[in-house]
């Protein structure tokens, strides 16, 4: 991320700083300003503020200035594109790659509208850097090869040297060594023909890695400790711990465990110095792999969990892999072969998401346009545009409305596959391992748009609109579970309902933030359920249980949650849910629902034939009975 920071700074500054300016003296000026009722001048001294913070490395000051700056009317579309930019700068070494995009993109639009291709260039050659991160290698070399239609007609400066740079490393992730080495050493020629003394420092180590990857560890120490003198005489300390963190996975592949450790307890130390989220979890990665070498396996799990925390933040899926590698070595070494089993799932998802790129594709456009939508419509309200706030919650509803459709078709072309599994017994065996399959893809796709509910609602302000989508988010994780459990379990027919609520009820309490408040008790035996009767009684046991946390527990001391399932009579099954709310008022119980859930449940209740009836004193009661055969 360290060269994306100083690509988006090195055109930021004309726009961004005056030479040698101070913060206090912007702060007056900006003051002046703002009582003189001039907007341009106070966005152009807030940019001048936030990027003052941004050098410092106090990101979140920076922004808050920037977020102040484009909300001021401004005739300059140069200077918000550059305020844009450094948000980008910003956001990217925080580590919230989505945000990095997003004001990337903006700025990259304003931008091509000014046909400035100096700042478009540094834009794309970045774009490439951060989907190279991400592990999205097409998009990556998409960016870098359209940055370099226009460098390679230029004089050759650092940018050139980056993007041939940025390539290399692509082509180094796809284990294309060749052309790795190619575009490494047409880096390193520009930059030793400009003399930027940083960038062959960089190259050194670049070229080193290709070499550990080749197995050629002699070679690999011979150009990575050149790095090293290059960045310490530069003063790069960053860098120099992107170098240690290299020469310690060559020494781990030469089984030098002692020389490795070091280095990497090195590297952690300079990037946890330098907040670099991404960079910690690699060190913290290899120093549980060393851990594991040594079978000191507590520090190891220390060591392996840091580091997811770390990589769940920055969204880079090849150094999860990494992680989740290393979590089904370490539980299989302590023999718990259940969370062994339940990672390695977890690994062979991520690695059919690294190589299905199609897949991957879509969910990033889905990403960045629900990102964008969201951005777009934090500026209107800033800026007070009543029309473009209204089209925006259009859009919105549009969306949500589309994306309800979405599963509802995919449930239902689920649903005409099993059906058509139940017909085609001549050819079982086969049908059997389809059917699993589509589970499979269904609980996957059903998960994409569940983490796209949640990328909306994280950042909406309209109350109504994140309940809303919270309700759908919750309703297409109770069909994911399903899919989940017939995907994991042989018999692709039935599910067991005592495991599927605990695990529904503990997702809720984790979504509307009880987990550690909510008493939650499960009285059932194992009882099973066809998976066509499982499907709407979950979702009817969602729509109770949401409803009950949202309404029943405000300021509530100790609330509480029962649920009972039984099969006292083997026709029949009898569904329980009592909360310690204060109740439903006896005139409410007779009024005709008028919310989409409850419409809901009364809907799948007469689907299923069944009854529910509803007590209301010192709590809540739900009563659903459900004829089984």
């Amino acid at each position: 991320m360290k060269l994306a920071y100083l690509l988006a700074l090195a055109l930021c500054i004309p726009l961004c700083c005056t030479a040698q300016s101070k913060t206090d003296s912007l702060k007056t000026l900006l003051a002046t300003a703002i009582r003189e009722n001039d907007p341009d001048k106070a966005a152009s001294h807030l940019s001048h503020i936030g990027y003052d913070f941004l050098t410092a490395h106090e990101y979140d000051s920076a922004l808050s200035c920037y977020y102040r700056s484009i909300r001021y009317s401004t005739k300059k579309p140069d200077l918000t594109a550059s305020t844009f930019e450094c948000m980008g700068v910003a956001y990217n070494n925080k580590g919230f790659s989505d945000s990095t995009l997003f004001y990337y993109n903006k700025a990259l639009a304003l931008y091509e509208e000014a046909r400035d291709t100096t700042h478009i260039v540094i834009i794309e050659t970045n774009l490439s850097l951060l989907y190279k991160n991400l592990g999205l290698y097409e998009k990556s070399l998409e960016h870098a090869f359209r940055a370099l239609t226009i460098l390679e007609h230029q004089k050759p400066d650092r940018t050139l040297a980056s993007c041939y740079n940025t390539i290399g490393a692509v082509y180094a992730k796809l284990e294309d060594y060749t052309n790795a080495l190619l575009y490494y050493s047409k880096a390193l020629a520009i930059r030793k023909q400009i003399d930027y003394t940083k960038g062959i420092g960089q190259s050194y180590n670049n070229i080193g890695e290709v070499y550990i990857s080749l197995h050629q560890y002699d070679s690999a120490l011979k150009n990575l400790f050149r790095s090293v003198d290059i960045k310490k005489n530069a003063g790069d300390r960053n860098a120099v711990g992107t170098t240690l963190n290299l020469i310690g996975e060559t020494y781990l592949s030469q089984n030098k465990v002692k020389e490795a450790e070091s280095y990497f307890r090195e590297s952690l130390a300079i990037k946890k110095e330098f907040g670099e989220r991404l960079n910690e979890a690699i060190a913290l990665n290899n120093l549980g792999k060393v851990k594991l070498l040594s079978n000191d396996l507590p520090a190891a799990e220390n060591f392996i969990l840091e580091a997811e925390d770390h990589i769940r933040v920055a969204g880079s899926l090849d150094e999860l892999r990494k992680n989740l590698e290393l979590k089904v070595q370490l539980y299989s070494n302590r023999s718990d072969y259940k969370k062994a089993l339940h990672f390695a799932n977890e690994l062979m998802i991520v690695k059919d998401s690294l190589l299905d790129h199609e897949k991957v594709e879509s969910l990033t456009s889905m990403q960045i346009q629900y990102e964008t939508e969201k951005k777009e419509q934090q500026i209107s309200i800033l800026e007070q545009d009543k029309a473009l706030q209204h089209a925006e919650i259009k859009t919105k509803q549009t969306w949500i409305q589309s994306l309800i459709i979405i599963v509802t078709l995919i449930t239902v072309i689920a649903a005409l596959l099993y059906y058509g599994y139940r017909q085609s017994q001549r050819n079982k065996n086969r049908v059997e391992n389809l059917l699993k399959e589509l589970h499979h893809r269904v609980k996957n796709n059903l998960q994409v748009l569940s983490s796209v509910l949640s990328l909306q609602s994280r950042h909406l302000t309209d109350e109504n609109a994140i309940q809303v989508i919270k309700s759908s988010e919750s309703r297409v994780n109770t069909m994911a579970l399903i899919h989940k459990k017939l995907y994991s379990d042989q018999d692709n027919r039935t599910i067991n309902m005592k495991e599927y609520i605990q695990e529904l009820v503990t997702y809720l309490m984790h979504t509307y933030g009880l987990s550690h408040k909510l008493e939650f008790t499960l009285n059932s035996t194992d009882i099973y359920l066809d998976v066509d009767k499982a499907i709407p009684t979950g979702l009817i046991l969602n729509e109770i249980v949401s409803n009950a946390m949202k309404y029943a527990y405000n300021e509530h001391p100790a609330p509480a949650l029962q649920i009972s399932i039984s099969a006292p009579q083997s026709s029949e099954l009898i569904l329980q849910v009592t909360d310690n709310g204060p109740g439903i008022p006896e005139a409410a119980q007779h009024e005709t629902p008028q919310s989409f859930g409850l419409r809901m449940v009364k809907t799948l209740t007469r689907e299923l034939k069944g009854k529910i009836s509803v007590q209301s004193y010192t709590g809540t009661t739900f009563t659903l009975q459900i004829p089984v055969t």
